[in-house]
């Protein structure tokens, strides 16, 4: 059995609340691989300290962190949206890091396109009530929203804005599954289903959210304590048909 662990998860054994066993005593089943992406590493690049010195130091330690946990199954998507599993240590990736497709590059530049004050007008103007959007199953959420886009007099679906985006967009040939997760999380956040904290980190954290989303498509589980990125993801798995299940450490 598989695993893929949102960074937040991370934390959370690095602080001892809780424990790898924790972990097993969750899916019900013994955990054969737990794995870590290249997107770890950039949130881990995040860390903050009082001196440079002590920033550095805990990003060394978070780095341990992640070596212990996943013992250094690494998962690396090439620039031809391929997922390939490596045994790679946390401190190498850290770096290469800048080895990173242009896809998601173009997705960073993309993340402030709307403001949040457009995005209100946008929910507006669709009337999309996100308390109500926010009780729908997966399923339900995309049929919501596909109403609402054509009651709006709108001649395209959910889906269809991001497949006109990617029409339009110079990579669009290569711009597999992974950039299309992060343009969901995109288009629902503004939306409003789930809708993250607007801050200046939210939109930069929600690129990462969705990539953890992406890569845990290749495991059996993908565990998250953030309930906005476990709806965010159950809503891409339905779409594509992914069997990953969506849990959190709290049960």
């Amino acid at each position: 059995m598989k695993i893929y662990l949102d960074n937040n998860i991370f934390i959370s054994l690095e602080n001892g609340s809780i424990t790898p066993s924790n972990l097993e005593e969750l899916v019900g089943n013994k955990i054969d691989k737990i794995f870590y992406s290249a997107s770890h590493i950039q949130e881990t690049l995040e860390i903050k300290g009082e001196t440079e010195s002590k920033r550095l130091e805990r990003i060394k330690k978070r780095l341990n962190t992640i070596e212990i946990i996943t013992k250094c199954n690494y998962f690396y998507e090439n620039l031809d949206n391929q997922v390939f599993e490596q045994l790679v240590k946390p401190s190498k990736v850290l770096e290469t890091i800048t080895e990173v497709s242009f896809g998601q590059s173009a997705m960073k530049s993309l993340i402030n396109l709307f403001s949040e004050k457009q995005k209100e007008e946008i929910r507006k103007s669709l009337n999309i009530e996100p308390s109500r959007i926010n009780n729908y199953s997966p399923n339900e959420v995309v049929e919501h929203l596909n109403k609402k886009i054509s009651q709006a007099g709108q001649d395209f679906t959910f889906l269809g804005i991001i497949e006109t985006g990617v029409s339009f967009h110079p990579d669009g040939k290569t711009f597999g599954r992974s950039n299309r997760i992060a343009a969901i999380f995109e288009i629902l956040d503004m939306f409003g289903y789930w809708r993250d904290k607007s801050n200046e980190k939210s939109n930069y954290a929600r690129l990462w959210d969705s990539s953890h989303t992406s890569f845990a498509t290749n495991c059996d589980y993908f565990m998250s304590d953030d309930k906005r990125t476990r709806n965010k993801a159950n809503v891409v798995y339905n779409i594509y048909d992914v069997d990953t299940k969506v849990i959190s450490s709290k049960g």
